[in-house]
């Protein structure tokens, strides 16, 4: 909804002043929420009021998609009929632009298929992003190979013959030297909370 409200005021506003270019820098006060705000700035810089009115409005776009996925019009019809419910109490709104969707002078009617048609490409944006992050994949962690000289191989190697001799079943070197680590392991996680208690004093 951000998504779109942002682009959609953006690109009201680029419209207004290609249409009104002697308004470009005038206060264009309009009701939201309760308030009197100036909508004739940047989304940046658009009072919090007047951003929320476009969020809403962001939403009845979604909803007319979803009640009419195939018709433009009625869905188009459908956002200005919200219009209305938000705007009925505006006195600064041309009574004209109160008139039913059907009604409407088409340059009227183009501002609500604009609604219909940007959130359209908003709901596209979306669904090309979420499977653009599937496709990712996330690289293996790479991992810290161990090796042994070649005097530090064979005295492994022999431990591991002696241990299988003694037990009776076959150790590997690998399974030996795996063991070994955890058992260094343990003793640091052992020795960790002694040290940190040491450093607290």
């Amino acid at each position: 909804m951000d998504y779109f409200a942002a682009r959609s005021h953006d690109a009201w506003r680029k419209q207004f002043h290609e249409t009104n270019p002697q308004q470009r820098d005038v206060p264009r006060m309009r009701e939201r929420g309760g308030k009197m705000v100036d909508i004739n700035k940047p989304w940046k810089d658009l009072d919090p009021k007047a951003k929320a009115d476009n969020k809403i409005a962001a939403y009845a776009a979604a909803e007319a998609i979803e009640k009419y996925p195939d018709d433009r019009e009625k869905a188009a019809a459908y956002v200005h009929k919200q219009w209305i419910k938000r705007n009925k109490g505006d006195p600064n709104q041309p009574k004209a632009l109160f008139e039913p969707y059907a009604a409407l002078p088409d340059v009227e009617k183009d501002k609500d298929r604009a609604h219909i048609d940007r959130m359209k490409a908003a709901f596209a944006e979306i669904k090309k992003a979420r499977r653009a992050k599937k496709k990712v994949k996330k690289a293996p962690k790479k991992v810290a190979a161990l090796t042994l000289d070649a005097n530090s191989s064979v005295r492994l190697e022999a431990a591991a013959a002696r241990l299988s001799e003694v037990l009776g079943r076959t150790i590997s070197a690998e399974a030996l030297l795996a063991a070994g680590v955890e058992a260094v392991l343990a003793v640091c996680d052992a020795v960790a909370p002694k040290r940190k208690r040491k450093k607290k004093r």
